[in-house]
């Protein structure tokens, strides 16, 4: 037997052991994506057992379906925005209120190497963002290097992160890929 053919069988009689898990490739990109990612996020949050969920909302429009829907779980939210100008009052209101997590990278010091960003990009902008944010969320405290986490990084992008902090960079694993754009 070749050595290619008996890589592939070993790897196939792998995934026989561990199970697969559905990935869901949206046809198109953009917001109207986000009601099918919140969902397989809350689905997947409930299989491993997941208590913290990172996502991305600049403007507040993610984090306002989020927060409708992990109402009636004990999951915490910690919201992403890029600056306190463009995120509403209110609301950030109300998610501290509900005990969530909001944070601002441009208030938050961090390393993310360009390198890394342009690979991730590749795939699809959300698949850099996801990491990104992740790691600001350990970075300010507000997740555990030591947890994983689900971290959705735009309206249709969202993965299972183990994060770290910046200058442990290196130690942050990306272990599944819950949902993107194609």
């Amino acid at each position: 037997m070749s050595e290619a053919r008996n890589l592939i069988l070993n790897s196939s009689i792998m995934l026989l052991r561990i199970g697969c898990v559905d990935v869901k490739y949206f046809a198109t990109l953009g917001r109207e994506n986000i009601g099918k990612t919140l969902e397989l996020v809350k689905k997947r949050a409930e299989e491993l057992g997941i208590k913290n969920v990172v996502l991305a909302s600049t403007r507040g429009f993610t984090a306002e379906k989020a927060f409708d829907a992990f109402k009636e779980t004990d999951i915490t939210l910690t919201i992403v925005g890029i600056g306190r100008d463009s995120f509403p009052k209110d609301l950030y209101g109300k998610l501290e209120e509900e005990e969530h997590n909001v944070v601002f990278s441009r208030e938050t010091e961090y390393d993310y190497p360009d390198l890394v960003k342009a690979a991730y990009r590749r795939f699809c902008e959300g698949v850099k963002v996801a990491p990104e944010i992740a790691m600001i969320a350990a970075q300010k405290g507000l997740v555990s290097a030591d947890e994983e986490v689900i971290s959705i990084g735009k309206w249709d992008t969202a993965l299972v992160i183990k994060p770290s902090t910046s200058d442990r960079f290196s130690e942050l694993e990306i272990k599944e890929l819950i949902c993107k754009p194609r």
